[in-house]
């Protein structure tokens, strides 16, 4: 779980009202998978295990969570992990048996190599020198495996008390991985306290994990679950194994590379270098970069976006301690947290902030992408080179997110971009004046960031402002911009569709990019400022776009339709929600009144054109191959808005941000004076 989970930080980029009821003539035209039902057997006990996971967050926020704070607070990171992989090397037993049992011959070999190696020259395990002196990975096995190879079914979806997620195949393994480790046989005071510290040791992971849940995700039972399903399945099949996962590559690269073909042939003029760049539709289109990535090397836009992924900051969470240690004094860490009252009777809105010492100092506030909460690691990054320079920072939540639309009014539904800037505004207004009032500041100046959908709201709120004759805010930066709302839902719908083209394998192709995603997390170390390309075929890059973009969604929706009946049923509410995509979400709540060349003419960047002209307040960062705006967009946001536009010549959609020409133009933009 631990692996799976952590593939959730970088997946992570749009969302869209009315009393949500859903046209039963749907339910027959999935536009997204349900991986709960691919992975997993029905939710048969669904009532009862959504009661004891919720049993199971209270105990661990009441009991759990201060111990594991207790104890990540009395020994640094290295301390930790050197014990669990003491740990770990005293379950060799359960690895081998599981082996055998399943006549893995090699597998069996490779744990035994690696016990002798770690008991020996790695201190009784405490360092995995079979891992960095040798470069012996570790199966992961366990009895639950050779269980399945057994041919023992799986059994129903389970959460017990302590236990959470489970199945009665693999309560059975657990009991038998249980027999199988030596320290169960050690019965004396001491010994108990030992293994109940690398208990304490080996669960404290989890806390980080669960807070990313929490404030992730709108129903944290539907996520674990999905993660819980699909971890099962990599293990079962091997995937998490690197040698395995290599060959399994192959099965797909013909077919993969025919669709990169196909797209390539879409995208023109996608160069590296110093060399001119041209863009043409054919009718006087004519646009070139202004700035040019060097060595870019670009595969396709899909692929090309996930390299936002990239753009980080090691010093953003440098530290010894755990990240749940109260001596972390990380840069993420100083970052605090308020909530404020947006609309009356409802759910406080939380944002997060460092202050400056220097009282007067000028404030940054930061948009993240559509769908994305205030812990997003972008808007720390962001928050970081801001900070560097001497701003304050306020970090904010997208306002396509479902912890916004608790704190709004109930007759609210996010879309139409007039009435969403209404609340945008409250926010914005509400969180300065919080910190005004608390800390005694006065801003004096005032720049405002936004990433994606984030940008796209930047951009209005600076309209708004604009048209009454406002100041609140004095400098507007938009990376990425949607210059055509309704074009940019129905590219994405077409990315959600992609699941599409390989319908009799979904599962197997399912498991192993999630296990790529989980080895790239857990190898990132190596992907840098010079990585060139990403360990990923096009398919893949659909794939895992397409389900943040429908997780997105699915949380908006689920936060809509449970807003006034929260006791409605679950499988229902999801059946129904995997027969959504955004088009399908605007044509249930816009289309009564607007007709979609309305919406796009009103949510488009033609609507403001009057502010791009006239200002120069505001500074838009794009890229020529951003999939979510066209050559013609691109074309006619260069004449409204002339030297305040920079186009990058590669990057697709937010995928430029890691490289240093961004970041120094970033930096001069927002230097003081």
């Amino acid at each position: 779980m631990k692996k799976i989970i952590s593939l959730a930080l970088l997946l992570c980029v749009f969302s869209f009202n009315t009393g949500f009821v859903f046209a039963l003539d749907s339910l027959n035209d999935p536009k997204h998978p349900c991986y709960n039902e691919i992975f997993l057997n029905v939710d048969k006990y669904e009532k009862f295990n959504r009661k004891v996971f919720g049993f199971n967050l209270k105990l661990n926020r009441i009991f759990a969570k201060k111990i594991h704070i207790l104890w990540a607070s009395l020994f640094p990171d290295f301390v930790i992990n050197s014990l669990n992989n003491a740990y770990s090397n005293i379950e060799y037993p359960k690895r081998l048996v599981s082996s055998l049992l399943q006549r893995d011959v090699q597998a069996a070999k490779n744990e035994t190599k690696r016990f002798v190696i770690n008991t020996t020259l790695g201190l009784a395990g405490l360092v995995d020198a079979a891992d960095k002196i040798f470069h012996l990975e570790m199966y992961n096995e366990d009895m639950e495996q050779a269980l399945a190879k057994c041919k023992m079914c799986c059994g129903n979806y389970l959460v017990l008390p302590f236990i959470s997620s489970t199945t009665s195949r693999d309560i059975v393994g657990r009991i038998l991985d249980f027999a199988l480790n030596p320290t169960t046989y050690v019965a004396s005071p001491i010994a108990a306290a030992v293994k109940m510290g690398l208990l304490i040791n080996r669960t404290a992971y989890i806390q980080p994990m669960i807070k990313m849940v929490e404030s992730n995700f709108v129903d944290p039972y539907d996520i674990a679950r999905k993660f819980f399903g699909v971890e099962k399945y990599i293990k079962l099949s091997n995937y998490d194994r690197t040698s395995v996962l290599a060959n399994l590559d192959n099965d797909y690269d013909e077919q993969d590379l025919v669709d990169n073909k196909k797209e390539d042939l879409e995208v023109k003029g996608k160069i590296s270098g110093s060399e001119n760049l041209i863009l043409n539709d054919g009718v006087n289109n004519d646009l070139s970069a202004d700035i040019f990535l060097t060595g870019y090397n670009p595969q396709n836009p899909v692929l090309d976006s996930m390299r936002t992924a990239l753009f980080d900051l090691r010093e953003i969470n440098k530290s010894p301690w755990s990240e749940i240690s109260i001596w972390n004094r990380s840069f993420n860490k100083k970052i605090k947290t308020a909530k404020i009252e947006v609309s009356k009777d409802r759910e406080k809105y939380a944002f997060r902030y460092i202050l400056q010492k220097n009282k007067m100092s000028p404030l940054a506030i930061i948009f993240p992408s559509v769908g994305e909460g205030i812990n997003n690691n972008h808007s720390t990054i962001l928050a970081k080179l801001f900070y560097d320079e001497g701003y304050s920072v306020i970090i904010l939540g997208s306002h396509f997110q479902w912890e916004f639309l608790r704190s709004v009014d109930k007759t609210h539904n996010p879309g139409l971009i007039k009435d969403d800037v209404k609340y945008i505004n409250l926010v914005v207004n509400n969180s300065i004046n919080y910190l005004s009032k608390k800390y005694d500041r006065v801003f004096l100046k005032r720049t405002a960031l936004g990433t994606s959908l984030g940008a796209y709201a930047v951009m209005f709120l600076a309209n708004e402002q604009y048209q009454i004759g406002a100041n609140n805010i004095d400098k507007f930066i938009a990376i990425c911009p949607p210059y055509d709302l309704v074009y940019a839902i129905r590219q994405i719908d077409k990315i959600i569709d992609s699941w599409k083209n390989y319908p009799n394998d979904l599962r197997q192709k399912v498991a192993i990019t999630t296990a790529k995603v989980m080895k790239a997390y857990n190898e990132k170390e190596k992907f840098n400022k010079d990585s060139n390309s990403l360990p990923f075929s096009n398919y893949e890059a659909k794939l895992i776009s397409a389900f943040i973009f429908h997780q997105k969604l699915s949380d908006l929706l689920y936060t809509i339709e449970t807003r006034d009946n929260p006791n409605i049923d679950k499988k229902e509410l999801y059946s129904a929600i995997y027969t959504y995509n955004f088009e399908d979400y605007i044509k249930k709540y816009f289309l009564v009144n607007h007709s979609f060349d309305e919406l796009s003419r009103i949510t488009s960047f033609n609507s403001i054109s009057n502010y791009l002209i006239n200002s120069d307040n505001y500074r838009i960062y794009h890229s020529l191959d951003d999939y979510l705006t066209n050559k013609k967009q691109l074309k006619e946001l260069k004449t409204l808005c002339d030297n305040k536009l920079t186009l990058f010549n590669n990057g697709a959609h937010l995928g430029f941000l890691y490289r240093e020409e961004f970041v120094d133009e970033l930096r001069k933009e927002i230097k003081l004076k």
